[in-house]
Parts: C-alpha cells; sequence; structure tokens
C-alpha cells in the first residue's frame, strides 16, 4: 500500500501516507503526454513532513522519529479508511521493533490506544489485540500482563469480550494466565476482578467469577476497603437473588465472606446469605419480618416474591436430603403453601434440576429419587459413604445372583 515505489523506504512510504505532498496543477502550456519529448519521469515531489521524517531516520533519531509518525497516525484516526490505518500502524509497529523501540513506547500506545471507547472500537480493539500480539511475540513479559489488562477493560467497556471467546471459555483462559505466567497476587486479584466486573448482567458466569476473586482473599483482608466490599456485597445479593443460582453454600465457605458476620454493617447481608445457603423458609421468614432484616432488603433492593420462591424449592431439597418419603402435608406447612399447591412446587423443583422425585397422588406422597447437596460437610460425607456402601452391597449380590446362574460345568 506504501511501497508503490521499491526505492522507496517504509518510513518515505508511511510519511508520504500520513502527509501527502501537494501536486501542482500544470500549466496551460504543458504539451501532453504525445507531444512532450522522450525523457525519465521525474520523481514525484516530497513534503516537508516526509523529508522531515526521512532526515531522521538517516541521522538514527529514531524516538523522534517515531512520536512524529505516532502523533500523525492519531490526527489521520478520525478520516482515514480503518483498512487503511490498520496497514500505517502495521508498518509503525514492524517499526518500532526495528528500532528497538518497541518495549518503551508499548505502555503510552496501549493507554492510547484504549482511551476512547466511542471512535472506532473495533479498530482500537484489533490495534489493542495486535500490540498485544507483539508483546507476546517478542517475549517482553514484563509488559504482556499490562497490555492484557488494557485490551481486557477496553473489550469490557466497548462490549467486544467475544474476543476472548465465550463465557465458559474466559475462565481457562484467565486460568492459563495465572498459571503459566507466574503472576503475582495483586496481579492475580486484578485479573479476575476485571472479568468479574465485565460479566456483571450474567449471573451464572459472575458468579464463578465471585468464587476464583474471592477466594484470593484470606481473613486478614479489610473488607470495607474498594473495589473489594463493593464486590463482596455484589457477590452475596447476586447469590441471593438469581433465580438460577441454587448452590449458596460455596460463597458462604469463603474466609473473607465469613468476615461479613462480624462487620457491623454487614453483618444482616451474611445472615441472609447464610439462611440461603443452610435454613429454610421458616427461618428467611423470622428475617424478612424482622425490622433489621426488612430494612436490608429494601436498602439493596431485594424483592421478597423473588426470594421467597428461591427459599420455598431450597427448602423442599432439605426436606428430600432428610427423607426420601414426603406426605403432602409435611412440605404444604414447610412452604406454607395450600395442599393442592404441592404438586406445583414439586414439579417446579425437578424443572430446575434440584431433585428427581416421582408423586403418589393417591397416597398424597412425594417419593424422592436424588436432591442436589445445599452444603457439603460431615453430614453429607456420611449420606456419601452411605449411598456408596449401599451401591457395593448391591453389585455384590448382583454378581452373586450371575454366579448362581450360571451352569455347574460338566467334568470331563
Amino acid at each position: 500500500m506504501f511501497q508503490a515505489d521499491p526505492e522507496l523506504s517504509f518510513v518515505a512510504g508511511l510519511a508520504r501516507w500520513l502527509n501527502e505532498p501537494a501536486q501542482p496543477a500544470p500549466a496551460a502550456d504543458t504539451p501532453t503526454a504525445e507531444e512532450a519529448p522522450s525523457a525519465e519521469a521525474e520523481p514525484p515531489p516530497c513534503s516537508a513532513f516526509e523529508s522531515e521524517c526521512v532526515a531522521l531516520e538517516s541521522k538514527g533519531a529514531f524516538d523522534e522519529l517515531s512520536e512524529k509518525l505516532r502523533a500523525s497516525l492519531q490526527e489521520r484516526f478520525a478520516e482515514s479508511s480503518e483498512q487503511e490505518l490498520e496497514s500505517a500502524y502495521a508498518i509503525y509497529l514492524q517499526l518500532l521493533v526495528q528500532w528497538e523501540l518497541l518495549a518503551a513506547k508499548v505502555e503510552s500506545l496501549a493507554a492510547e490506544l484504549s482511551a476512547k471507547t466511542d471512535e472506532r472500537p473495533g479498530l482500537r480493539r484489533s490495534l489493542l489485540f495486535s500490540l498485544y500480539a507483539l508483546v507476546q511475540q517478542f517475549g517482553l513479559a514484563e509488559l504482556r500482563f499490562l497490555v492484557l489488562v488494557k485490551l481486557i477493560r477496553f473489550a469490557a467497556d466497548s462490549q467486544q469480550l467475544e474476543i476472548f471467546g465465550t463465557a465458559e471459555t474466559r475462565v481457562a483462559s484467565v486460568e492459563r494466565w495465572v498459571s503459566e505466567w507466574g503472576l503475582s497476587s495483586e496481579q492475580k486479584i486484578e485479573l479476575w476482578g476485571l472479568f468479574f466486573d465485565a460479566h456483571a448482567d450474567d449471573s451464572t458466569a459472575v458468579y464463578g467469577y465471585a468464587l476464583k476473586y474471592l477466594d484470593l482473599y484470606d481473613d486478614t483482608a479489610d473488607i470495607n476497603a474498594q473495589p473489594l466490599n463493593k464486590r463482596l456485597v455484589q457477590s452475596v445479593l447476586l447469590t441471593i437473588c438469581s433465580p438460577s443460582l441454587f448452590q449458596c453454600d460455596e460463597l458462604a465457605q469463603l474466609s473473607v465472606i465469613k468476615k461479613l458476620e462480624q462487620d457491623a454493617e454487614h453483618k444482616q447481608l451474611h445472615e441472609l446469605l447464610h439462611i440461603f445457603a443452610h435454613k429454610t423458609y421458616a427461618d428467611y421468614l423470622v428475617f424478612q419480618e424482622s425490622k433489621a432484616g426488612a430494612a436490608l432488603m429494601a436498602k439493596h433492593g431485594v424483592e421478597h416474591e423473588v426470594c421467597s420462591k428461591k427459599i420455598r424449592l431450597l427448602t423442599l431439597v432439605s426436606l428430600g436430603q432428610e427423607n426420601k418419603e414426603l406426605p403432602y402435608d409435611t412440605i404444604s406447612a414447610a412452604l406454607k403453601i395450600a395442599a393442592d399447591e404441592v404438586e406445583t412446587w414439586v414439579m417446579e423443583a425437578i424443572g430446575c434440576g434440584l431433585m428427581t422425585a416421582k408423586m403418589d397422588q393417591v397416597g398424597l406422597k412425594v417419593h424422592v429419587g436424588v436432591c442436589i447437596e445445599r452444603d457439603f460437610g460431615a453430614q453429607q460425607w456420611k449420606r456419601l459413604s452411605t449411598s456408596l456402601a449401599d451401591w457395593r452391597d448391591s453389585i455384590r449380590g448382583l454378581l452373586s445372583v450371575i454366579q448362581g446362574s450360571r451352569p455347574a460345568a460338566t467334568p470331563a
């Protein structure tokens, strides 16, 4: 694109594209091509900008030259075609490599490209990604994290996170960076925190990032420091309010979450999370009807109807874990619903993947097959041990039946 003349250097070609020389108008008596005598074509004129760039290149003043070209690229950013700009930046980046200036210019260049999300966001993302790839290619380990953070933040702010794959594959990418790059604790916190913030509208995805992010803190963390405090509160509220998140105990067990219980401002929030992790609908109603509980829910916009449905389903799970045969009236009393609503709630729990069950409409009983575990402690280990022992005994019995049904060997 810039190298129409093979004798033209990349600096001269880029400079000529950035600042094309004015073409003089032909004189009235200038002969036409047919009338003009044969002669060597005159080289096209140079602009003052091109001459200055070539002079700087010849003197080896590469730092000054790089800044001059970069300033001119910025001036052309809004008006030139994206294809031409991408090619121009590709040449500019290769010149930085050639002049051994890439490491010195990476940070400011990344900041410049990521400064605006409303001006050609697709082009800026592509250029940032090219810069990141170049840093990786030339092994600038001390700079790759910096450029990656700029790229992630820009992609999130401009709604272009698809560059990192799907929500599921992004977790694997972050885990790979953490394991392969030997990141510091602060860098891990920054990286997981960025993805936590970027997925704030996706309750399932942000819950996974919350577990990764908050697990980086121990019980010495200052839970009132920002941005930790904001993300802590957001994680708990998300876990409580999401209609699709039922495994609340995993979050409740984190050290930094447990610290909320001792904090005057957040202890009610911790109590509500504890109810959803371990307790029942009756416990929730006591909290919701208390002055402190009602104030907390009003402060954070926690909707009673949403919470009521979720904790009723979790209460049904707890009942199914304790007894595999549940009378309708037991469910009705625990969930505080009419007897004719029991089957609707059981079907809802089955539809949410919380349990498998069959309903005996004649005997007015629910026969529970399998339930999810709301938490996993000593009681759950004991239940798992019992289940494995029963499974082992069943297999032994089956093998015994098979062996007993074989015909006796006929003696030779």
